[in-house]
C-alpha cells in the first residue's frame, strides 16, 4: 500500500503516521515547515505569546494579591526569541516522530494529477512525480479576506503579522471577535496596546453559550478592551500616518494597526484540488463520512473540508481517514467516523471558554427533554485563591437518564478541566458518576462536582 498525504499540519501528520503505523509506505508532501498553521502561525505561537501576556497581566494586578512589583516590561526581541524557540521544538520533535514512523518526507508543493499521482515542485524549481494508490488532502486553510480591507497594505495585518512581533503597537483594532482575535486582543491588551474589536454580531465569540460570552467579555473589558459590537468594517485606509477604519455605520477610527481577524476558509486552491472535479459543499471539498471526495481514491481532512476548523479536529480526522483509506485498500468497507457531540472548543482568553456536546437551548430546540445546573466560581475556593473568581461551569442532562449531552465553561483552567465532561460523555457516563466522584480539594474541577450534584438533583 501507497499512501501520499499532501499537508504536514496536525491533520496530514497524524493521517501520515496512522497510515505508517498500519504497514503503508507513506509519503508526506509539505511545501513549508512542518506543524501547519496550528504549529507554525496559529495555536502552538499564540499560546506561548499568551503565557507571557498572562504574567504582565499578573504583574498589573500584583497589588490585588497583596505584592509591591512594577508592571512587566515587553522586551520584543526576547518574546520573539522565545515564541521561535518553542515553535522550532515542536517542529523538530515532529520531524524526528515521522521519520522514525518510516514516513518518507518530500519538501516542495503538491499538486494533485489524479488519484494516483501527486506532482511536487521544489523550492529550487525541481519536479517529483511521486505514485500511490490513495491521496489524502490535507491543505488547511487560509485567512478570510474581507471586502474593503487591502491586506496587502502596510500596518494591516493578518494573524501571522501578529505572531511575528515586529512591535507592540500603541493602538490596535482587531477586527473579528471570534477565538483568534480575542486572544490577540487578550494578549496585546496585556502587553500594553489600547485595543478596539468590532465584531458585526451582537455578541463576541458568536454562536457559544452567551453567558460564557458576557464572562470573557467582562475580562477583557476589565483588561482595557473596547468593543464595538453591531459594527462592520466597510474600508481600511492609510490616513496621515496612521490607518483609518470606517464603520459601516459611518463612524471612523484611527490607530496605528489593524488586525483582520475575521476568520479562515479552506484552501481550495492549494494541491490543484479544482482541476480534478472535486464536489464542493459552499467553501469548502466536500466529503462524505468517512472522508472519501467524490474522486475514487483521492481523501480529505481537517479545515479543507470545513466543519470544526480545529487542529485537534484535524488530527482526529487525520486518524480516522488513515484508517479507512487502509481498509479500503485491503478491500475492507470503511468504518471510522468522527463524533464531533464529544469533541471540547476552547478560547483562550482571560478568562479562558470551553464547551463540550449542546447547550440547554440548542438541546430543547431539538426535542431533547433536559435540566441544567450552574456552579459559580465565586463559590470556589481555588478560584478565589488565585484571585479569579469570574465563571462558571454549567452542566446540562437528559432529565430521566442523566446522560450528559453538554457543559459549558467560563473561568480560570476551563481549558483543562472541559476534558471531564468530554470523557464522561464519550463513555455514557450520566452525571450522577460525575457527582459521586471525589475531586481534590481546593480545585478548579470542584466545580463540576457542584454542578453535577445540583443536575443529579434535576433529573
Amino acid at each position: 500500500m501507497r499512501i501520499t498525504v499532501i499537508g504536514g499540519g496536525p491533520g496530514g501528520m497524524a493521517a501520515a503516521l496512522e497510515a505508517a503505523s498500519s504497514g503503508a509506505q507513506v509519503t508526506l508532501i509539505e511545501k513549508d515547515r512542518l506543524g501547519g498553521t496550528c504549529l507554525n502561525r496559529g495555536c502552538i505561537p499564540a499560546k506561548t505569546l499568551l503565557r507571557s501576556a498572562k504574567v504582565a497581566s499578573d504583574t498589573r494586578n500584583a497589588e490585588e494579591l497583596g505584592l509591591d512589583c512594577p508592571p512587566a516590561r515587553v522586551d520584543v526581541d526576547r518574546l520573539r526569541a522565545r515564541k521561535e524557540s518553542v515553535v522550532d521544538e515542536l517542529v523538530g520533535q515532529a520531524e524526528a516522530q515521522l521519520r522514525r514512523a518510516g514516513v518518507r518526507i518530500v519538501s516542495g508543493e503538491g499538486r494533485l494529477i489524479d488519484a494516483n499521482s501527486v506532482e511536487v515542485a521544489s523550492a529550487n524549481g525541481a519536479l517529483e512525480r511521486v505514485e500511490g494508490d490513495a491521496v489524502i488532502l490535507a491543505t488547511g486553510s487560509k485567512p478570510f479576506e474581507l471586502p474593503g480591507v487591502d491586506q496587502s497594505l502596510p500596518r494591516v495585518w493578518t494573524s501571522d503579522d501578529a505572531l511575528n512581533l515586529a512591535e507592540i503597537p500603541k493602538d490596535i483594532v482587531v477586527i473579528g471577535a471570534g477565538a483568534v482575535g480575542l486572544e490577540f486582543a487578550c494578549a496585546y491588551a496585556a502587553f500594553g496596546s489600547k485595543v478596539i474589536v468590532v465584531e458585526m454580531m451582537d455578541q463576541i465569540l458568536p454562536g457559544i453559550d452567551r453567558r460564557a460570552s458576557r464572562v470573557v467579555l467582562e475580562g477583557l473589558e476589565r483588561a482595557g478592551v473596547t468593543f464595538r459590537l453591531r459594527e462592520s468594517v466597510s474600508l481600511v485606509e492609510h490616513h496621515e500616518g496612521r490607518v483609518r477604519v470606517t464603520l459601516a455605520g459611518g463612524s471612523e477610527l484611527l490607530t496605528d494597526v489593524v488586525l483582520n481577524a475575521a476568520g479562515r476558509v479552506p484552501d481550495i486552491a492549494a494541491a490543484g484540488v479544482g482541476q480534478l472535479g472535486l464536489e464542493m459543499r459552499g467553501r469548502a471539498l466536500k466529503v462524505d463520512e468517512y472522508f472519501r471526495t467524490s474522486v475514487e481514491g483521492v481523501w480529505a481532512i481537517g479545515d479543507l473540508i470545513g466543519g470544526m476548523m480545529l487542529a485537534h479536529v484535524a488530527e482526529e480526522e487525520g486518524v480516522l481517514a488513515a484508517r479507512n483509506v487502509v481498509d479500503t485498500l485491503k478491500g475492507i468497507e470503511p468504518s471510522s467516523r468522527l463524533e464531533p457531540d464529544f469533541i471540547p472548543a476552547c478560547v483562550y482568553t482571560f478568562p479562558e471558554a470551553a464547551s463540550v456536546g449542546v447547550t440547554r437551548e440548542s438541546a430543547r430546540a431539538s426535542g431533547i427533554d433536559v435540566v441544567q445546573a450552574i456552579s459559580k466560581l465565586t463559590a470556589n475556593g481555588k478560584a478565589l485563591a488565585e484571585g479569579e473568581p469570574y465563571g462558571f461551569v454549567a452542566i446540562v442532562a437528559e432529565k430521566g437518564s442523566g446522560k450528559i449531552v453538554g457543559a459549558q465553561i467560563a473561568g480560570a483552567h476551563a481549558v483543562e478541566i472541559v476534558h471531564e465532561i468530554a470523557v464522561a460523555m464519550r463513555n455514557g457516563l450520566p452525571v450522577q458518576s460525575l457527582a459521586a466522584t471525589v475531586h481534590a480539594h481546593p480545585t478548579i474541577s470542584e466545580a463540576l462536582k457542584v454542578a453535577a450534584i445540583d443536575c443529579s438533583s434535576k433529573i
